[in-house]
């Protein structure tokens, strides 16, 4: 199950997610070419996220639920940012965080999701092999 996204948030802004002692060691070039040639994990986030855009403007989402993913979106984008000063893959990991909070706040049981999840609370960008 993914945490509620105050929660995802909270460990962001702790740096107990994205924690800059690990994210600095991480091969970002390496990262960046996994997801690029990784078919079947693009194949599942694009799967991913046409599920979660579907459900989303069927929800109708509070303004509290939509500052939450901006929120998230913009803090792992900056914790990324700060710590790699690689863009491409801070704005890989915001996308990631953003399919993550919606499909929290839409209470979705998805396999690949929760992997997703999974992968950053052990200190690493997906895909990891």
């Amino acid at each position: 199950m993914l945490p509620p996204p105050h929660l995802i948030l909270e460990q962001l802004d702790s740096g107990l997610l994205l924690p800059r002692e690990h994210m600095t060691l991480l091969n970002h070039d390496d990262c960046l070419d996994r997801r690029d040639t990784d078919r079947e994990f693009e194949k599942e986030w694009l799967r991913c996220r046409e599920q979660i855009e579907s459900g989303w403007w069927n929800l109708e989402p509070s303004l509290d639920s939509e500052f939450l993913v901006d929120a998230i979106r913009e803090a792992s984008f900056m914790t990324m940012s700060d710590a790699t000063g690689h863009h491409e893959i801070a704005s890989c990991v915001s996308d990631d965080f953003d399919l993550i909070t919606r499909g929290s706040i839409l209470l979705l049981n998805d396999d690949f999701l929760k992997s997703l999840w999974l992968t950053y609370t052990h200190h690493r960008i997906p895909p990891d092999r």
